[in-house]
């Protein structure tokens, strides 16, 4: 195995294992499979329940630690929502 799918967010953010968006400074902790299929599938199951979630499955080689290789996406803000027009209906914001 050369190469694992990672999914990926349209803010640059990967899944994590624990299905939680993570900025990918720590490949240990990214959500990774060998097979596209599952990472397709993966991708549906997110954005069925978030409507406003842009998902991409991207291969991606593995490092010499058998990590996924990917480019650290944008700092993670320190509060946990996904900014998404829903959300700021909910805070009252518009």
């Amino acid at each position: 195995m050369t190469n694992v799918f990672v999914i990926q967010n349209q803010h640059g953010h990967y899944l994590g294992k624990q299905q939680q968006w993570l900025d990918g400074r720590d490949r240990k902790l990214l959500y990774r499979t060998e097979h596209h299929d599952e990472a397709i599938n993966t991708v549906f199951e997110l954005s069925s329940k978030d409507i406003w979630l842009r998902a991409n499955a991207l291969a991606c080689p593995l490092d010499e630690h058998r990590q996924p290789d990917v480019e650290p996406g944008p700092a993670i803000p320190d509060d946990t929502e996904v900014d998404s027009p829903e959300s700021a209906i909910v805070k009252g914001e518009n």
